[in-house]
């Protein structure tokens, strides 16, 4: 078969690109990082053009989609490829509004640690496997990060699925928020095998709502406070509670595998983490430089919250890049509350995402003036030029700086350690 895959530069697409090689498919690609998008990139000799979600009508991939449709030529959304590749595995899915890339990290390196040979698809680079986002695998198991954005993870159908936590995100492509979302995940729910499992975060009552609600076949494990899997007898790399509440979801699925809880040990206390998920980038001045990826209300206070655990006695400066309109104007007061661990912080322009979001009456300065009721130590700075001089000033052994966010915000602490190198 010959796939063209649009937007292939794009990190589960690189993965996805990865497993049709192996598989022996002929595969081609384009994305804005590479040459940009045209008609003539789709051959007529194409069998299959994959899209992700972010191709969409009015995006710079969409000429290539028509080209394809005039073609006659077949075309899936990358969650329909991944569904028809998984559709004969014995398919684990890690699920949630956050932790789905830790958790899928986890699972995968468990199950090779137990010689399950998995193939493991991540939603970002992960240090354990040589940086890469997909670990191939010979056996019949398949790990996969399930996305819930534009309701991807209904093209799944997975014998084992573990829930991390369900809460209003993506509000993009769930408009009717929390009550469609969890309508979304109760339809994702019920497409779990009848004979399967499904491992739940007890600690999220929405998620614990969605299940009551959706009259499930498959068997409920529950992981978290007041459960058989409440607390872990072993020190992670990895700090916050968070983390500690994604390996007791890892113990309650190697129990159901009957893996031994040895391996299991042996293979979270070396986990590294995921690219982007509390990664220490170095140091400048003696201030160790951490990066992480988290952009909703919930991930910033949980990271900063880890990052007061590791360093309790330093001075904590957070740098957030908010990522998108339709998700800053409806949780803006959730965000006011998320920087409270913080003793500085510095906030940027908000990034605009062409072709899922539009500019809303919000902005930064909004945000700022609303986490200034709960933090005075709070300001609005627009490049990252001027955040970089004030962090040359600021940053000593005495402090700690994490940069968060989507868009390229670690490009900071990068120009921090360039300086400091030249």
């Amino acid at each position: 078969m010959k796939y063209h895959l649009i937007g292939d530069q794009g990190v589960s697409m690189r993965g996805v690109k990865k497993y049709l090689e192996y598989q022996g498919n002929i595969v081609t690609g384009s994305d804005l990082k590479t040459g940009g998008h045209r008609a003539d990139n789709v051959a007529s000799d194409v069998d299959i053009v994959v899209r992700t979600s972010a191709v969409s009508p009015g995006s710079p991939g969409w000429v290539e989609v028509v080209s394809a449709q005039k073609q006659g030529t077949k075309i899936l959304k990358r969650s329909e490829l991944i569904g028809q590749l998984t559709k004969e595995k014995k398919l684990i899915a890690i699920s949630g509004m956050h932790g789905k890339t830790t958790v899928t990290s986890m699972v995968g390196l468990v199950l090779e640690a137990a010689k399950l040979d998995p193939t493991v698809l991540v939603g970002d680079e992960v240090v354990d496997f040589n940086n890469d986002v997909i670990r191939i695998g010979k056996s019949n198991w398949f790990v996969l990060e399930a996305c819930e954005y534009d309701r991807s993870f209904l093209d799944f159908n997975p014998d084992i699925l573990i829930l991390t936590n369900i809460e209003e995100e993506h509000l993009d492509t769930y408009p009717g928020g929390l009550a469609e979302i969890k309508e979304a995940f109760a339809q994702y729910l019920r497409r779990v095998s009848p004979d399967g499992l499904i491992i739940a975060c007890a600690d999220d009552q929405n998620v614990k709502d969605v299940i009551k609600q959706s009259d499930l076949k498959a068997k409920v494990v529950w992981y978290g406070n007041h459960t058989k899997y409440e607390k872990i007898d072993f020190q992670l790399l990895i700090p916050g509670e968070h983390n500690i509440l994604n390996a007791l979801a890892v113990m309650a699925l190697a129990d159901h595998l009957q893996i031994d809880r040895k391996i299991v040990k042996a293979t979270l206390t070396k986990f590294k983490g995921a690219h982007r998920r509390f990664e220490l980038k170095g140091q400048y001045n003696g201030a160790d430089l951490i990066d992480d990826y988290g952009h909703h209300p919930t991930e910033i206070k949980a990271t900063i919250k880890a990052l007061k655990e590791r360093y309790p006695d330093k001075k904590r400066v957070v740098v957030f890049w908010p990522h998108q309109y339709k998700r800053i104007l409806p949780l803006i007061d959730d965000f006011a509350t998320s920087f409270i661990d913080a003793d500085i912080v510095i906030i940027k322009p908000i990034f605009f995402v062409p072709g899922r979001d539009e500019e809303l009456p919000i902005s930064s300065h909004d945000l700022v003036e609303k986490i200034r009721k709960f933090q005075n130590n709070v300001e609005y700075l627009e490049t990252d030029e001027e955040i970089v001089e004030y962090l040359k000033k600021d940053l000593s052994k005495d402090s700690v700086l994490l940069t968060i966010g989507i868009p390229p915000v670690y490009k900071i602490s990068d120009k921090l350690l360039g300086e400091k190198n030249d």
